[in-house]
């Protein structure tokens, strides 16, 4: 992302630091940066990849000359948000340095514990790109499975990215209503709520990526075994971040999961997999879509495959 005169997005997430460094290449200098639109971009982004994956290190990486306008109550409110959602931000200033107790950019790294440097010269900058990244390990973590979930503090504004489910739209309703299209639930695998015993078109939501149906009872029942907050859980297909009305998560307060038949099975003893790359010639071979986003193999992306399932 560059923010000189306008904040503008040069590139997606990429593994390929070739491509990267090709692009930026192109920045140029454009005036003085708008610090606040940058950092909330930049959240705008990780937010997206923050709801459909976790168990990544979030970070901003800023470069800036200092050359920033004065806004700081603005700025004040996204290193909150950012400190929220527990993302880092380090900080490499290139040119003249600032006095400490003039210098923000260095107050904001600390806020998120995140690291902060000045530089002048492009070497020195690119060894502290390396020393900043060796420092923001993942914290040991139970797996997505297990039913012994880590008592880790959770950032609290996670809360405040999850998606809520679905609901089903008049036409889905009045199909299932006339004895069409009804719905098993993903977790319990039944038409009928296990809990109440009401048809899916009553109790039933969907996941709104990969569109997978749940009851909302039972996706509370799922989310109360979780490693996030009593409401927040990822969706056991696509492990998109979504949450649980309130209400019903007080309905099943009291219930476990046994009781109504519904087993969340510990996989933590099971070996561990990795995922190979397939070879670029070979990609416009594959003769299957993703079965998440139902998108053809075309080669444009790196395509990977599990050593175990294939």
């Amino acid at each position: 992302i560059t923010y000189g005169k306008g904040t503008k997005r040069i590139s997606p997430f990429l593994n390929d630091e070739t491509k990267l460094f090709k692009l930026l290449e192109n920045v140029e200098i454009s005036g003085q940066g708008n610090l606040v639109e940058g950092i909330k971009f930049a959240i705008q982004i990780l937010v997206q990849e923050m709801r459909k994956i976790g168990g990544k290190v979030q970070r901003i990486y800023i470069i800036t000359d200092g050359n920033v306008e004065d806004v700081k109550p603005d700025l004040d409110k996204m290193v909150d948000i950012a400190q929220g959602l527990g993302i880092f931000i380090d900080i490499c200033q290139i040119g003249k340095s600032l006095h400490y107790q003039e210098n923000y950019l260095k107050t904001i790294a600390q806020k998120t514990n995140g690291e902060f440097g000045y530089f002048n010269n492009s070497k020195a900058l690119m060894s502290a790109g390396k020393a900043f990244a060796s420092k923001k390990n993942l914290k040991k973590t139970s797996d997505y499975f297990s039913s012994n979930k880590s008592e880790d503090h959770h950032p609290p504004l996670v809360n405040d990215i999850a998606v809520e489910l679905r609901r089903p739209t008049i036409s889905e309703i009045k199909a299932m209503m006339g004895g069409k299209g009804q719905e098993k639930c993903q977790i319990c695998h039944s038409i009928k709520n296990p809990l109440n015993g009401a048809d899916f078109f009553a109790s039933g939501r969907y996941c709104p990526s990969c569109g997978r149906p749940y009851h909302l009872h039972c996706a509370a029942l799922w989310a109360k075994k979780s490693e996030y907050s009593i409401s927040i859980f990822r969706c056991p297909f696509c492990y998109f971040l979504l949450k649980v009305p309130q209400s019903i998560m007080k309905m099943v307060s009291s219930i476990s999961t046994e009781k109504i038949g519904i087993k969340i099975i510990d996989q933590s003893d099971k070996k561990s997999t990795r995922m190979i790359k397939i070879l670029p010639n070979k990609i416009t071979e594959i003769d299957e879509s993703c079965s998440q986003c139902r998108s053809i193999f075309l080669g444009e992306y790196d395509v990977y495959r599990c050593e175990n399932c294939g």
